[in-house]
């Protein structure tokens, strides 16, 4: 009798506690939802130092401060994250392994089909980069940063367009490893580990760079990607 009366409270307290954790994630969740509405709506042109100021206001909030926001919005892993942004385009990634990380650093960066399924593009824009930073940060606390010149980006786009190739992706060119089929019959593509520029703990804020990271960087390998496109095509 003893033993049963023990089960049955063990049961109520942890279906007590369950019921107090989906409370807070709702709280949780109405937070971040009022916070973007309100920042979507009149505040939408604040200037760099209000966002910057309000970000600073939500960390001081115990209660959110660790769910809502990490390290990434401090100085040195933002300036990481958006410093080639103005002649380059960048996109972010996440995964739950350092090793994984590393070895996007050193091999490139693997993707099957669409290089945007994983990858988000992302800009010089604070609020932008939050909403997309809540939304995926669960992927994983390691933040990979590609980048990507745009005056090579531009120059494969407006050949692939010119050739009328416009199912094809520039990032589907810049790869020096010759694509595969995986197991789930997709194509899958290697862009360059040039174009990876390190990766960021966006937890404890620390930065890993790829000391080989050339957002400039064009291959011949590229041109001859670009060429067996337009002959399969032909055939």
């Amino acid at each position: 009798m003893v033993t049963q009366i023990l089960i049955i409270s063990l049961i109520v307290a942890l279906l007590a506690y369950i019921i107090f954790l989906h409370v807070r994630i709702a709280k949780k969740d109405l937070f971040i939802e009022t916070t973007i509405k309100r920042l979507s709506g009149n505040e939408k042109n604040w200037s760099e130092e209000d966002m910057m100021r309000l970000l600073q206001e939500i960390k001081k909030v115990n209660h959110y401060g660790s769910f809502f926001i990490e390290k990434l919005f401090d100085e040195k892993p933002l300036g990481f994250l958006l410093e080639n942004q103005k002649d380059s385009r960048i996109y972010i990634h996440y995964t739950k392994e350092e090793t994984d990380a590393k070895n996007i650093l050193k091999e490139g960066f693997m993707f099957a089909d669409s290089f945007y399924k994983t990858a988000l593009p992302v800009f010089d824009d604070r609020l932008d980069l939050l909403i997309k930073h809540n939304g995926r940060k669960s992927f994983g606390d390691y933040l990979v940063v590609l980048c990507i010149s745009d005056k090579v980006f531009n120059h494969y786009a407006t050949e692939l367009d010119r050739n009328g190739l416009k199912e094809f992706s520039v990032e589907n060119i810049l790869t020096e490893k010759a694509p595969f089929i995986n197991d789930n019959a997709d194509i899958v593509y290697q862009l360059s580990s040039r174009f990876v520029k390190g990766y960021i703990n966006h937890q404890t804020g620390e930065i890993t760079p790829n000391p080989d990271f050339n957002p400039g960087y064009d291959s011949q390998l590229f041109e001859r990607n670009f060429d067996h496109l337009k002959e399969k095509i032909k055939n």
